[in-house]
C-alpha cells in the first residue's frame, strides 16, 4: 500500500511528534519523486503540485528551527563560559584566602607565596583549556550543521533540477 507523501506529513503532524527534521523532508521530497510517473520518451516526473509545494513550505518552516537550534548551541556556549570563568575566579579567591591565611597563622611568606601561584597558575590554565574545548565543541556543531544544511540544500536543488528537465531555476 503505497502512502503519498502528504499523507505521511499529515500522520506525523496529527501524533504530536514536533517539529519535522530536515532530512525527513528530504527522505519525502526524494520519495515523491522516485515514485512520480515518469513522461514517456523524456527524464522528466509528473508530480502533484499541491504536494510539492507544501514539502517547499515545510522546509521554509523547519530550517529557521535548525537556525534556532544553532543559536541556541551558541547562548549554551556562552553560558559554560561564564561559568568556568566564575569558577575560575572562585578558585583564586580561595587560592588568596588560603594564602593569606598560611601567612597570618605560620610566618611562612615564601610557601604562601608560591603555594598561591601555584593555585592561580592551575586555575588559569584549567580556564584557559575549558575555553578551548568550548570553543571547539562549537565550532563542530556548527560545521556539522552547515553540512547538513549544505547536503540538504545541495538535494533540493537536485531533485528542482530533476523536476524542470535538467535546467535549475531559481524564482
Amino acid at each position: 500500500m503505497a502512502v503519498k507523501a502528504g499523507e505521511a506529513y499529515q500522520a506525523v503532524e496529527r501524533s504530536g511528534a514536533g517539529p519535522i527534521d530536515i532530512n525527513f523532508l528530504v527522505n519525502r521530497l526524494e520519495s515523491m519523486i522516485n515514485s512520480a510517473r515518469r513522461v514517456p520518451l523524456s527524464s522528466r516526473v509528473m508530480l502533484e503540485e499541491e504536494e510539492l509545494l507544501a514539502i517547499v513550505e515545510e522546509f521554509r518552516k523547519a530550517v529557521p528551527e535548525e537556525i534556532l537550534s544553532a543559536r541556541k548551541v551558541l547562548k549554551d556556549r556562552e553560558q559554560i563560559l561564564k561559568n568556568a570563568q566564575a569558577e575560575a575566579e572562585k578558585i583564586v579567591t580561595m587560592a588568596r584566602e588560603r594564602a593569606e591565611y598560611m601567612i597570618n597563622q605560620e610566618g611562612v611568606l615564601y610557601l604562601a607565596k608560591e603555594r598561591g601561584e601555584q593555585v592561580l597558575s592551575d586555575a588559569q590554565r584549567d580556564a584557559q583549556q575549558m575555553h578551548q574545548e568550548i570553543d571547539q565543541y562549537a565550532v563542530d556543531v556548527l560545521s556539522n550543521l552547515e553540512q547538513q544544511l549544505q547536503s540538504q540544500l545541495h538535494q533540493v536543488r537536485n531533485g528542482l533540477t530533476e523536476l524542470n528537465g535538467g535546467q535549475y531555476s531559481r524564482q
